[in-house]
């Protein structure tokens, strides 16, 4: 149950400072915590407590969101079951550089997914998706993952969950 709590408060706490990033210094230096989130918890704790960030951080955005209600879900849990997946298979993640490798595969997939989702209701141009959408996030998000996740490490060693 406190395990719960923890990912609940981690994932209110990460989208407000998302929401703030955003508004303060525009897509370019947002990068994007939830997903961060739901790959720390999947490296640290396992499958479950990432599906549960992945969806607690996916209904979080989509209540805030005017797009379709459950993209974000959807991707964040695709995202969950890609991380094990890769981690179990193709890297090892003891080694921290392949983390942030790993971030960065990651981000771009769920980047792919939200494209293809949200293509589906209308129509988007990929080069302009690919220019002011996808290359800022993924920029932003790589180079913060190493920071991150050694910080996320802290609190939970902190907090004993």
């Amino acid at each position: 149950m406190k395990r719960i709590v923890f990912v609940a408060i981690l994932s209110i706490g990460l989208f407000c400072v998302e929401f703030f990033l955003f508004n303060l210094l525009g897509r370019w230096a947002k990068p994007n915590f939830l997903l961060l989130e739901v790959l720390f918890f999947n490296f640290y704790l396992g499958i479950r407590y990432s599906l549960l960030a992945g969806f607690m951080a996916g209904f979080l955005r989509d209540s805030f969101s005017l797009n379709a209600f459950g993209v974000n879900i959807f991707s964040f849990v695709v995202c969950a079951f890609m991380t094990t997946i890769a981690k179990r298979y193709l890297f090892h993640t003891s080694v921290y550089s392949l983390r942030v490798l790993l971030a960065f595969l990651i981000t771009l997939l769920n980047g792919l997914v939200l494209y293809v989702l949200h293509s589906m209701s209308v129509f988007l141009d990929f080069d302009q998706v690919l220019k002011n959408v996808l290359i800022p996030e993924i920029l932003a998000t790589t180079l913060v993952a190493s920071g991150t996740f050694w910080y996320f490490r802290k609190c939970v060693l902190k907090f004993s969950v």
